[in-house]
């Protein structure tokens, strides 16, 4: 059930990457790529997940992206964690998953929702990234949709921007589809990301290498796809721009990128993301480390 809902959200919306401005309220971060001369800047980081967008099911119109807050339970990752959703169509959801046992979450909790899945999830030792499918919100309980965080949910912190490039490498996960040698290929989507951050320039690219397996045959195909030119924004957080180029399946490509820096010197980076062509596209989270290891970077398994 899961899965087939997962595939079918094979749409893309815009992105909103907002703080927490006077009075509790959010507002749209500016989006200023200067970081002067290569200066150390030290940023609040206020635990803020930006959505990747709520992706409506079947033929249904994308519905605007939204906002979201992820907090462990009492006595942390061990007990689950909540993610309330703040604006948009789902404003006042809510989101509840635990990892009873330490074994996989299936299907979570949803408040003013009437089912909730978590579908794929990245975690680091300060970031972490989650896509969640919630059904039957909405006034009338009647709406269904997709919805990629990012998120620190640990206490807030204070995050220090190198002034120089630096280099995260890690791991991105999605739903999509591609049409490679003539077939299409529609599943789950994975594999390495890498991003290339120029702290001094304000600009930021990324790749993503791996591939997708058809769910109906469990055949595979490989996919390249890549952002170069995104904007990292003075607040810490990077995003596309006009000026922003999309690649997908070696073909240029439309789509939305909202991502941030988390740790206290930005070692880690975690991203959402929604773009694709003529070949297909996909939708999902990516989260690396600037010193990556097999088990110091994305957990073995999910610290959800």
């Amino acid at each position: 059930m899961v899965r087939g809902y997962a595939v079918s959200l094979i749409a893309l919306v815009a992105l909103a990457a907002c703080d927490e401005g006077p009075g509790g309220q959010m507002v749209r971060s500016a989006p200023d790529t200067r970081l002067a001369g290569g200066e150390l800047k030290t940023l609040p980081q206020s635990g803020m997940g930006n959505s990747g967008g709520v992706l409506s099911h079947g033929s249904e119109a994308p519905a605007a992206g939204v906002e979201a807050t992820m907090v462990y339970n009492a006595g942390g990752r061990a007990n689950g964690a909540v993610v309330q959703f703040h604006n948009g169509p789902m404003t006042g959801v809510g989101v509840a998953c635990t990892r009873a046992g330490g074994g996989p979450v299936v299907e979570c909790a949803a408040q003013n929702a009437t089912q909730a899945f978590l579908l794929n999830e990245l975690s680091g030792s300060h970031a972490y990234a989650g896509a969640f499918a919630v059904n039957g919100y909405g006034p009338d309980q009647n709406q269904n949709g997709f919805v990629a965080i990012h998120a620190s949910p640990t206490d807030a912190q204070y995050v220090r921007l190198p002034g120089e490039a630096v280099s995260y490498t890690g791991a991105f996960q999605a739903g999509g589809g591609l049409i490679h040698e003539g077939q299409r290929f529609n599943g789950r989507v994975n594999g390495t990301s890498m991003i290339e951050a120029d702290f001094a320039a304000g600009t930021l690219g990324m790749a993503f290498n791996g591939q997708v397996v058809d769910d109906r045959t469990n055949l595979s195909a490989p996919l390249h796809a890549g952002v170069e030119n995104a904007a990292i924004a003075l607040d810490g957080r990077f995003h596309n721009t006009v000026d922003t180029t999309f690649s997908y399946g070696g073909q240029a490509a439309f789509g939305e990128l909202d991502g941030a820096f988390y740790g206290p010197s930005a070692e880690e980076a975690a991203a959402t993301f929604g773009f694709g062509n003529d070949l297909g596209g996909m939708t999902g989270i990516a989260l690396g480390c600037s010193s990556y290891s097999a088990t110091n970077c994305i957990a073995p398994t999910p610290r959800f």
